[in-house]
């Protein structure tokens, strides 16, 4: 489910500024390294102490250099310390010369650190098939270890991970548990090739909560799943996904398993913080001008809901139909109607942002297309389609596909 401000603050989560600043035992910054021109590409995550950590990766079958590694540290050791990330350069397809640079990233994070290279996760975003300059991260890497933890930004580590993104993406919140406060901060990345499993995206999470590393590993599989799987902007998948997740107890409350009290608190804020950063990713998505939720309901199966959200989301006549502010419900009929999903269209309705558009499979009655027109301009829109044959329900976030996306990715390299 999607938490709403009204059912957060029933929860008596208290919503914070400033991102992983907020996590006691954490610190982080971010710099410019020469990687990009005058704009942060380097950034660092330090834990005061080794936390327990986990991750979720790239589903492509081709995995950057950075994936291959920092699943191979956390497969290892299911702990981190610190997290160094590079933006500009993919280190993607780049063979085993790519693989040794990210090593070596996390050789040189661990010796300016102070920590065990094992306990080093390294990530990297950007242009794909450029190898690494090392002598220039090995320079911010110094910088940063100068810095951290005495000096520490969440926006500038944030801006540091940036490519196309258009804004920062970092939330945090807090929440009580006998007379201890427990604090969770992320932030995140990402603006095309974006497309479950997971996105064109990398997201690093924190939190002061002490929980062992499976419990971990198994709720940051979940969050992911009610999250950033129902983010796509265009469809296409990355090479360098990763999302981290990474406690460190500082907050004196421990969960030892999964049926701990604090454990469903925890799971839930867990859920509202990457739901927050998936549904900024959409916001941001390359060009867009519209953030879309697209709700399938009344489908045999919840399988099937997923199936025919995700065919309308990423349809280009769905896309650019909601650019053009075009009340074309026929685009969305045909996406679904060529999804593979089992439907009897004279039993689908449609709306958008509350404006009934489609009874029985038909033009409903009534509504005026200068009434349809006015709901499409709304910057935020919200398609619900209804089957009408079972109770399956899916939703997926994504975005308008512009002119703008084009030249985005026409001149990217």
């Amino acid at each position: 489910m999607y938490y709403t401000l009204e059912e957060v603050e029933m929860e008596s989560w208290k919503i914070l500024e400033g991102g992983l600043d907020n996590v006691s035992g954490f610190s982080s910054y971010g710099v410019h390294c020469g990687i990009k021109k005058g704009k942060n590409d380097l950034a660092a995550i330090l834990s005061d102490t080794p936390a327990a950590a986990a991750g979720v990766f790239t589903q492509n079958r081709v995995s950057a250099a950075p994936v291959l590694v920092t699943r191979e540290h956390l497969l290892k050791e299911r702990k981190l310390q610190l997290v160094v990330a590079n933006s500009g350069v993919a280190n993607a397809c780049t063979g085993e010369r790519g693989i040794e640079d990210a090593r070596k990233v996390a050789d040189l994070a661990a010796r300016y650190f102070k920590v065990d290279h094992r306990l080093v996760a390294v990530a990297s975003t950007g242009v794909i098939g450029e190898f690494l300059p090392l002598t220039k991260i090995e320079k911010g890497i110094e910088e940063l270890s100068q810095l951290l933890p005495v000096k520490k930004s969440s926006r500038e580590a944030t801006k540091a991970i940036m490519t196309t993104d258009t804004f920062p993406k970092e939330r945090a919140l807090s929440f009580s548990w006998e007379g201890k406060t427990v604090h969770l901060g992320g932030i995140a990345k990402g603006s095309g090739m974006i497309k479950p499993n997971l996105a064109t995206m990398l997201s690093f999470i924190v939190t002061d909560l002490g929980i062992d590393a499976l419990v971990l590993d198994q709720v940051l599989k979940e969050a992911v799943n009610q999250s950033f799987n129902r983010v796509t902007v265009d469809g296409d998948t990355s090479t360098n996904d990763m999302v981290l997740i990474l406690a460190n107890g500082k907050s004196g409350v421990e969960v030892k398993k999964s049926n701990d009290p604090v454990f469903s608190i925890f799971r839930e804020a867990l859920f509202w913080l990457t739901q927050e950063l998936a549904r900024d990713l959409a916001r941001d998505g390359e060009g867009a001008t519209k953030f879309v939720e697209i709700i399938v309901r009344g489908a045999r199966t919840k399988g099937e809901a997923q199936k025919g959200a995700f065919t309308v989301a990423e349809s280009p006549l769905v896309k650019t139909a909601l650019f053009g502010e075009d009340p074309n419900w026929g685009r969305i009929m045909a996406a679904l109607g060529r999804s593979g999903i089992e439907m009897i269209p004279d039993k689908v309705s449609l709306e958008v942002n509350g404006i009934t558009l489609v009874e029985g499979g038909m033009k409903a009655k009534g509504v005026e297309r200068e009434e349809a027109q006015e709901a499409m301009k709304k910057k935020e829109l919200k398609i619900i389609v209804d089957l009408g044959i079972g109770e399956g329900e899916f939703e997926v976030w994504t975005c308008d596909l512009s002119l703008e996306y084009v030249r985005i990715n026409s001149h990217y390299s």
